[in-house]
């Protein structure tokens, strides 16, 4: 039996030795969205950190994704400052615009 994404996560972690990269806090505050059946005809969201090599990898990743699911739209975008959280205006665009988000932090 296959589990699904996401069950028992930290035991599978502990299990490869690795450390949970979700905060604790703010996972009790947010849930993951379902997960979609398919992405194709899709409107993407692609939220970079303002740094070269993040809008080259989030370019190439829209791209590649355009190319094999035909996607509706993309929508880039960059949050304010690389260090920090993207402000919420900047989330509940994308959340309210969007069906999926890719968001990468690259120097």
């Amino acid at each position: 039996m296959v589990s699904a994404p996401g069950a028992d996560l930290q035991a599978r972690l502990s299990d490869m030795g690795l450390l949970s990269p979700i905060d604790p806090e703010a996972y009790s505050k947010w849930r993951p969205a379902p997960r979609l059946e398919t992405i194709h005809g899709k409107v993407g969201g692609f939220l970079g950190n303002r740094k070269a090599n993040a809008s080259l990898l989030l370019q190439g990743v829209k791209e590649l994704l355009n190319k094999d699911f035909e996607l509706r739209d993309g929508i880039s975008v960059d949050k304010y400052v690389y260090s920090r959280p993207a402000a919420d205006d900047i989330i509940d665009d994308l959340a309210s615009q969007c069906d999926f988000v890719v968001t990468c932090i690259a120097d």
